[in-house]
């Protein structure tokens, strides 16, 4: 009986050594496995963190070479665009020069029209002389003075003794020789008188044609009026030939030439019309170089 008591403990005791054995194979196979599984699982979490500090690294790298080809695109840029900001504010300080010269000379040119404006600035054609000139006068009174001279000459030679030899002896040869002397005498002035005749007529003539080429003007028909000044010229019309002054001053009707208007303002001052003398005078003095071409075009008007 006490033996059987005695193994039994020990049976126990064997069986509880054999379940530890157990249990502790048991511990270290699945502590073994839990260990390779970490091991698995720190190994796969190492992969994945050294891929994705690759990818991370490659994203950098990428960015960061993108980023200093923008850096180095801008500096073109920069670069570019400084050039062509140099380049125009070269264009512009040149246009400014440009503009300030082109200024310069417009205003210049617009003083001078408007001291031209001002110079004709009381009309011409307003001047108190009529178609006739001084010169006209002159000739006038020339061919009154020979008008005189014939008729003195006529008195003269009918109380002469030649005369009335000539009339009593158609026989003499020697008072024949006289009388064909002394007859053509009278004849110079008395075809000049006849003479004087178309000039009236011109003056007249003249003066109608003056007339209508300033109601031609006044109609805004300064073409017209131009034809019809240069034909009043012509016939001795000096308000006229002020006139053709003024137009190819202020481009009334003609091209704009300054030389040849100056020109028939001379022409017209030389005959008397105060107008002119004085705006002849007015451009001797501003514009000598005008004045000395225009005194070369006056011979060929």
């Amino acid at each position: 009986m006490s033996s059987d008591n005695f193994k039994a403990p020990s049976q126990v005791f064997r069986w509880f050594e054999k379940m530890k054995a157990n249990y502790e194979n048991t511990v270290n196979a699945v502590l073994e496995k839990f260990e390779a599984q970490s091991e698995k699982q720190q190994e796969r979490i190492d992969q994945s963190h050294q891929a994705h500090l690759a990818n991370l690294k490659s994203a950098h790298q990428a960015q960061q070479a993108q980023s200093q080809a923008t850096i180095a695109q801008l500096q073109a840029d920069i670069s570019y665009f400084k050039q062509q900001i140099s380049q125009q504010q070269h264009t512009i300080d040149q246009l400014n020069a440009r503009y300030d010269a082109v200024m310069t000379t417009f205003l210049a040119q617009k003083k001078r029209d408007i001291d031209i404006k001002a110079v004709f600035d009381d009309e011409i054609d307003e001047a108190p002389l009529g178609v006739s000139s001084e010169l006209d006068s002159h000739l006038s009174s020339q061919v009154s003075e020979v008008k005189f001279a014939s008729e003195d000459t006529h008195q003269e030679l009918a109380h002469t003794p030649l005369a009335a030899a000539a009339d009593e002896s158609t026989t003499s040869n020697n008072s024949y020789a006289d009388t064909e002397q002394i007859t053509p005498v009278p004849a110079t002035p008395t075809a000049s008188i006849d003479s004087n005749e178309p000039n009236e007529q011109d003056e007249e003539l003249a003066l109608r044609l003056y007339d209508e080429a300033v109601s031609s003007r006044e109609n805004g028909e300064p073409e017209q009026a131009i034809a019809l000044f240069k034909e009043a010229a012509k016939l001795g019309c000096v308000k006229s030939r002020g006139a053709l002054g003024r137009a190819y001053f202020l481009a009334e009707g003609v091209e704009e030439d300054e030389a040849l208007g100056l020109a028939w303002l001379i022409s017209a001052a030389e005959l008397g019309l105060p107008q002119a003398i004085k705006r002849v005078e007015y451009f001797k003095e501003s514009d000598d170089a005008l004045y000395q071409q225009a005194l070369i075009l006056k011979d060929a008007i």
